[in-house]
């Protein structure tokens, strides 16, 4: 089976009541590239009742956040089959769950007891017989990556307008080990050398043999700083003798595209060990220091 576009919905263990700050999660989410696809913008929904609440959209894939759910809908894959596209939206959603999850402003956690795989493509005929065909071909998959005792059932519903839809049940799942398994996610960061700030804390507290490389301008420094070394990004070029090609460096910036720019000149001039630190100086506040100034 081929659908032109497939959804998952992860209902949360909890629900959200104010979904505002998702808002700007996602807008960083699209900054840091911390959720995998071409994403586009946000769009804010909440007025609209029984809606999709907060959309993250992408070219290749929307994600929507309710107050009792978080919903992918794949779209543009029509040429896949609906295994693989169900991997796809199954690493992305829990991907991104983990994502919010480390950005700490929302508490939404993904509950496995009752995803939902709906099939929104009515040139495959009735949806009872494609919802069969769907358990069908999705149970092996969802054994495989849930666990032997996950349960695939046809939703039923009175509404016959519904799109053809699977229940999935897999309560002792875990979903970290679910996410490894489908490879983790594969979201685009703001290099292919980011670390997380966390990482960056666990180097401090280590005492760890590394230099933490400041890219930007010194005004900004001034403003507020972590102690590094301050090399904006416009000098980096001329004054790459001042650093040790062999040496471990930590490259950071306000909010992690400069960051990005010079952990990339540095691995091209040989820095084997360069390193950038995903969001920069508002990631370390969001999640490590609250009490630093932003600007």
């Amino acid at each position: 089976m081929t659908p032109l576009r497939l959804t998952v919905t992860f209902p949360l263990a909890d629900p959200v009541e104010d979904l505002g700050p998702a808002l700007d999660v996602f807008h960083r989410f699209i900054q840091r590239g911390l959720a995998e696809g071409q994403l586009l913008d946000v769009a804010d929904y909440r007025h609209v009742p029984s809606g999709p609440g907060v959309l993250l959209i992408g070219h290749d894939i929307d994600y929507g956040l309710t107050g009792d759910a978080l919903t992918l809908t794949r779209k543009r894959k029509d040429d896949e089959s609906a295994a693989s596209q169900l991997r796809d939206l199954l690493r992305m959603g829990l991907g991104i769950a983990e994502a919010i999850t480390a950005d700490g402003e929302l508490t939404a956690v993904v509950d496995p007891a009752a995803v939902e795989v709906a099939v929104l493509d009515r040139r495959l005929g009735d949806p009872v017989a494609v919802a069969a065909g769907l358990a069908d071909e999705l149970s092996p998959v969802i054994g495989e990556l849930f666990s032997p005792d996950a349960s695939v059932a046809v939703a039923e519903s009175p509404d016959a307008r519904r799109p053809a839809a699977l229940t999935v049940s897999a309560p002792t799942a875990d979903l970290a080990e679910v996410l490894a398994k489908l490879g983790g996610s594969q979201a685009p960061g703001q290099s292919p050398w980011d670390i997380a700030v966390e990482e960056l804390v666990r180097l401090r507290e280590a005492d760890a043999d590394f230099v933490l490389l400041d890219v930007r301008e010194p005004n900004e420094y001034e403003t507020v700083n972590l102690g590094g070394t301050l090399i904006p990004l416009a000098e980096l070029p001329d004054r790459l003798d001042e650093l040790d090609p062999a040496a471990h460096v930590v490259t950071h910036c306000r909010a992690g595209s400069r960051g990005a720019k010079a952990v990339t000149h540095l691995r091209e001039a040989g820095f084997a060990n360069a390193w950038n630190v995903n969001g920069g100086l508002m990631a370390w506040i969001d999640r490590v220091d609250p009490s630093l100034p932003r600007y």
